[in-house]
């Protein structure tokens, strides 16, 4: 981004904050922006990104991940413990479905029940070196039981 355009966003935010609660119709930033000295097409990138950061949404609420009811064999080789922790993981954004499918199918595959140490096991192997040390915490915070602090 352009130094004039990060400057651009820091004076329309400002004059947002100094308004004290009434936000400025788009209409009436532009004509103080073109008063300022501002070009048309620096208010224009301007207004797209602060309105593309207010539009954003977390992960977890862009979309529905497709949840899918487990086969008879799964559900027997893997524990309840694991099934939610499995599901809370894949709500919050924090596994994909195609994540849930590579864990799913190496419980089937190993012998004996899958167990939350299995699991713990599974994700740092497997989806946790993909990710960066936030999401390994929080990962890692949703298996003990916890639900992750969203900023």
């Amino acid at each position: 981004m352009k130094v004039s355009l990060t400057k651009l966003v820091d004076v329309i935010l400002e004059h947002v904050a100094s308004r004290k609660g009434k936000v400025p119709t788009e209409k009436s930033m532009r004509s103080f922006l073109l008063r300022q000295g501002y070009t048309k097409q620096d208010i224009d990138s301007a207004i797209e990104i602060i309105n593309t950061h207010l539009n954003q949404k977390p992960a977890y609420l862009r979309y529905s991940p497709p949840m899918r009811q487990l086969a008879f064999y799964e559900s027997m080789k893997i524990s309840l413990d694991v099934h939610h922790a499995i599901t809370r993981l894949e709500l919050l954004g924090l596994i994909e479905p195609l994540e849930r499918e590579v864990l799913l199918e190496r419980f089937i595959h190993a012998d004996g029940q899958a167990d939350m140490e299995s699991l713990d096991y599974a994700l740092s192997y497997l989806v946790g070196p993909g990710r960066n040390a936030e999401t390994q915490q929080t990962m890692i915070a949703v298996l003990e039981g916890y639900s992750p602090t969203v900023h």
